[in-house]
């Protein structure tokens, strides 16, 4: 399907009319964003590396309803976190399956479309001011088919020691299903908490997930962020983070990406006050055609912050992976302590990665250093192990984790980790090929 398909769509989901005014010309404003732009291709720079073409050979669209058959149930028991959730299946808020009680005080979690009526001047506020329908095709395509998704705010000094979960099954239906959910982080002065969005496939039917979060931390806040995506074999999942940091605030983001045919990954992060600090990690493993794109803009806006970002890749088989990183120093941001690498392991001969970080930097009196690297499993490491009675692809398969684990272990211990560790271990050399959370 081309652009047109997706205009339609969006077109016709503006029709029902009924959205409050503002939210109306919100979505009018995304629709004629996506118009201009339509969608990417190998030409622009962006999307060079990214093959969204499979998006134009089926006609992807929203589901109106969805079943919670014992499917969806068992998913929900095997994947969901102690403490509060929000599920959603193709899209749509199931409350049958999510779980609001034992926030904190001063933490409020809801459904986007319950805050789209009941906080409509926080959401003029907010919604769109980190990340403008302008920002691609897809930032567009989310604003104008805005309807579901999740806010959650923090009070000034509000404490949630339990991580917040917000759990996506993407199932498919009679056709395929294009969701859209917008995630909405409204951090108060002081406050400190961790969101957890899980991103899970069931069944073979063909999804298409686009989605956009915004984060925007107050003075002295602090989250971490943990995204894990695992949908189907078929799936397509599109998703952009964007971050606003207050003074002294502290932002970690932590990307695991598993799952789809073609997945990409996008985190823009920049300060807007100074004695920021900011942590972007992320791990990509793929086999088979998988196809795993990750791209990171951080912003060092303002003086006095620090930076840590570590991305690693493992492809086997025919996939394809890329890393594209940019760290941007402004001219007024000196002291600026900042860092970013890129580590990949190719394990068969038809895999492939593209790494290219970058540093653009318009102060003088900064510390900044950047680096990546390509390689295959260690002759010699295999070789010990093997001449201890370790069989080869037993052999492959713990240096593959040893590898991987560097980021498994920035995860706090407890049911986040173990779910992460879940996921990779799914995907190590040896292990059956089948849909990880499927």
């Amino acid at each position: 399907m081309s652009a047109a398909h997706y205009a339609d769509v969006a077109r016709a989901f503006q029709a029902r009319g009924d959205a409050p005014a503002w939210l109306q010309s919100f979505r009018e404003e995304g629709l004629s964003q996506f118009q201009a732009r339509g969608l990417p291709t190998s030409r622009d720079e962006e999307w060079k590396y990214t093959p969204v073409a499979t998006l134009s050979s089926q006609p992807f669209q929203p589901v109106q309803a969805v079943a919670t058959g014992e499917d969806v149930a068992q998913a929900v028991a095997r994947l969901a976190l102690p403490g509060p959730r929000l599920v959603f299946v193709d899209g749509r808020f199931v409350p049958a399956l999510s779980v609001l009680s034992g926030l904190p005080r001063g933490v409020v979690l809801k459904p986007l479309s319950q805050a789209l009526r009941e906080d409509g001047a926080l959401l003029q506020e907010t919604l769109g001011q980190l990340s403008r329908p302008s920002a691609h095709a897809f930032t567009s395509l989310n604003a104008a088919l805005l309807e579901e998704g999740a806010l959650l705010t923090l009070a000034p000094r509000a404490l949630s020691e339990v991580p917040v979960q917000l759990l996506f099954l993407a199932r498919g239906g009679d056709g395929p299903v294009l969701a859209s959910p917008r995630i909405v982080v409204v951090a108060g002065e002081g406050s400190e908490a961790t969101l957890v969005e899980t991103y899970a496939g069931l069944g073979s039917g063909a999804t298409f997930t686009n989605a956009v979060t915004e984060v925007s931390l107050g003075d002295n806040a602090s989250l971490r962020h943990f995204k894990l995506q695992a949908e189907g074999d078929t799936a397509v999942h599109l998703g952009g983070l964007y971050s606003r940091q207050g003074r002294d605030s502290r932002f970690q983001s932590h990307a695991f990406s598993f799952g789809g045919a073609l997945a990409r990954n996008e985190v823009h992060a920049a300060f807007a006050g100074e004695g920021g600090e900011c942590v972007l990690n992320g791990l990509f493993v793929g086999r088979g055609t998988q196809h795993l794109d990750n791209r990171t803009d951080l912003d060092h806006a303002v003086p006095h912050c620090s930076s840590r970002e570590l991305y690693k890749g493992v492809l086997d088989d025919r996939a394809r992976g890329t890393f594209h990183g940019k760290i941007r120093v402004r001219e007024d941001a000196q002291k600026t302590d900042a860092s970013q690498t890129s580590r990949n392991l190719l394990l068969s001969e038809g895999a492939q990665v593209d790494a290219r970080p970058q540093l653009e930097i318009f102060a003088d009196d900064v510390k900044c250093a950047h680096g990546t690297a390509v390689g295959r499993l260690d002759d010699n490491a295999l070789f010990y192990l093997r001449s201890r009675g370790i069989p080869k692809a037993e052999a492959e398969r713990m240096l593959t984790q040893a590898f991987a684990s560097e980021l498994v272990r920035a995860v706090p211990e407890g049911p986040v980790r173990a779910q992460v560790e879940e996921l990779l271990a799914g995907k190590l050399p040896g292990a059956a090929r089948t849909e990880v959370m499927g």
